[in-house]
């Protein structure tokens, strides 16, 4: 490319616009051809395979500029969300694993997290009607017997949940027992 990198691009670009496969897979080729170093060349390659692979949902958006709808969400799955949550997968609560998927997709999706940081910090102004209220100490403790009465003598028990990976264990455990 005589024009480097930003030539390489408007090519790739005009060739999606115009909807030329063809054109676009002869453009990866020369990139290719006259790049360096191996590993920009496995780059590109890379870049190539994704957008060929993926060009007739591209052309779905080129034939839709209008619709503001342009989504890959299926095909991505495996590499954001299920990446870090099942594959290699932790302890995670229901609210947690919902917020670390979110986070993930947005960090891929190109959101800017130091950005992100800061507009939670921000403090919003309040929606009409609601009023900070400050209750006392009695107040409180007046509202805890009420619903303790209300919730019977099983209000005070603990509630314990157990992992499955601890229930395997445990039944291994009692059967093995039992089989003496």
């Amino acid at each position: 490319m005589a024009g480097g990198a930003q030539d390489a691009r408007s090519e790739i670009w005009g060739a999606i616009n115009g909807k030329r496969k063809k054109d676009a897979a002869e453009v990866f080729e020369r990139i290719i051809g006259i790049t360096d170093t191996e590993s920009k060349q496995k780059a590109v390659g890379a870049s190539r395979d994704y957008i060929l692979g993926n060009w007739s949902a591209i052309m779905n958006g080129v034939r839709n500029k209008e619709d503001d709808i342009h989504c890959s969400a299926e095909g991505h799955i495996s590499h954001i969300y299920a990446d870090r949550m099942s594959s290699r997968p932790l302890g995670w609560s229901k609210t947690g694993a919902d917020k670390m998927a979110r986070l993930r997709v947005y960090k891929k999706n190109g959101g800017d997290m130091l950005t992100l940081v800061r507009y939670q910090k921000q403090e919003l102004p309040r929606a009409a009607g609601m009023e900070e209220v400050i209750c006392s100490a009695e107040e409180v403790l007046k509202s805890e017997r009420k619903n303790r009465k209300a919730q019977g003598a099983l209000a005070e028990l603990p509630v314990y949940t157990i992992p499955y990976t601890q229930i395997r264990k445990i039944a291994a455990l009692k059967n093995h027992i039992w089989g003496l």
